[in-house]
């Protein structure tokens, strides 16, 4: 891959993860229903007259992005820290210090940390092996994992790994907060498919890729059935109603996956997952990382760019990421 692609990439699926994580935040917990009678095309926060009072909406700023791209950013500098190798227990140390001391935010404060990652921090601060820290119990399987997954699947991607050392890697960046296999195998579809993009494929030709993945030979029965719509090659057939309004791993992947495949450019992808509702930022954060490949920088539309929080900041992040593997 090509040294410009490399940082191109990096750059444009960070953005592209903040600005979709920003979008949907003052929306977070709405019902679908609800998040269509406000007809949203332009960041919103506080002070911009919401019809509906939101957890973040009336008290953060418009462009302002969340726990998703925070966590996603702790681990990149992760990476950048150690070289650009995979150093699994300073992953963990990096989330301690977005969520105890502020760092790797959008505003002065870190806020959005979920349940099942709060858990795997404790577990981690109780001398817990990171990579036994993430809960293995079928509730276990929030989009906490899905939602910073970037960072490992740019490395399997410009590293050049095949599916099998993948899915390996992107497991353990998945269990060091979300041990279930269907965690894991959610976090290897997405990267796989954003690997398809990454090659300048459509997402057309990247469900196309997804649907051919031998998921069993990785990952349990009970993972794979959890997505048969995607196994059984049936992606496309997906409608808003059969997915459901929750923070289920399973569901973030379709809702991406589902506005991706009807977008025609960034805009409407991220349109596209805010609109399904509830989890709106990291569905938003999500199908972000693939809009920013697939569009580009230039794709996502300068009025959101414009007011998104720490611009500046995320570019340097992505840049100092890209350059880690640059000399390989």
């Amino acid at each position: 891959m090509k040294e410009n692609s490399l940082a191109e990439i990096t750059k444009s699926a960070l953005l592209g993860q903040a600005v979709g994580d920003a979008f949907g935040v003052p929306v977070e917990f709405l019902s679908r229903e609800e998040v269509r009678t406000l007809h949203l095309h332009d960041m919103v926060g506080e002070g911009c007259d919401l019809v509906a009072h939101t957890r973040w909406g009336d008290s953060i700023p418009k462009g302002s992005w969340s726990d998703d791209t925070s966590m996603t950013v702790a681990s990149m500098a992760s990476f950048i820290k150690n070289g650009g190798k995979i150093d699994h227990e300073d992953q963990m140390r990096q989330f301690l210090n977005w969520w105890h001391r502020d760092e790797y935010c959008c505003l002065p404060y870190a806020f959005g940390l979920g349940g099942n990652i709060s858990a795997a921090l404790d577990r981690f601060q109780a001398k817990c092996p990171a990579l036994k820290c993430g809960g293995r119990g079928f509730m276990d399987n929030g989009n906490g994992a899905l939602m910073r997954i970037l960072p490992f699947s740019l490395y399997c991607i410009f590293h050049g790994l095949d599916a099998g050392e993948t899915a390996a890697v992107v497991s353990d960046g998945s269990a060091i907060t979300h041990g279930h296999d269907i965690s894991k195998m959610c976090c290897f579809i997405w990267t796989e498919f954003l690997r398809s993009l990454s090659e300048g494929g459509d997402a057309d030709a990247a469900i196309d890729h997804i649907e051919g993945l031998a998921l069993r030979q990785w990952f349990s029965d009970e993972a794979v059935n959890e997505v048969r719509i995607i196994a059984d090659g049936k992606t496309r057939l997906m409608t808003e109603e059969s997915i459901s309004q929750t923070g289920y791993v399973v569901d973030t992947l379709y809702s991406a996956l589902f506005s991706m495949y009807h977008a025609d450019s960034f805009e409407s992808a991220i349109l596209n997952a805010v609109d399904l509702g509830y989890d709106t930022d990291t569905a938003g954060a999500v199908t972000g990382t693939a809009a920013g490949i697939r569009y580009g920088v230039d794709g996502i539309p300068e009025r959101w760019l414009n007011v998104l929080g720490r611009r500046d900041y995320l570019e340097s992040v992505a840049a100092d990421f890209s350059a880690c593997f640059l000399s390989r």
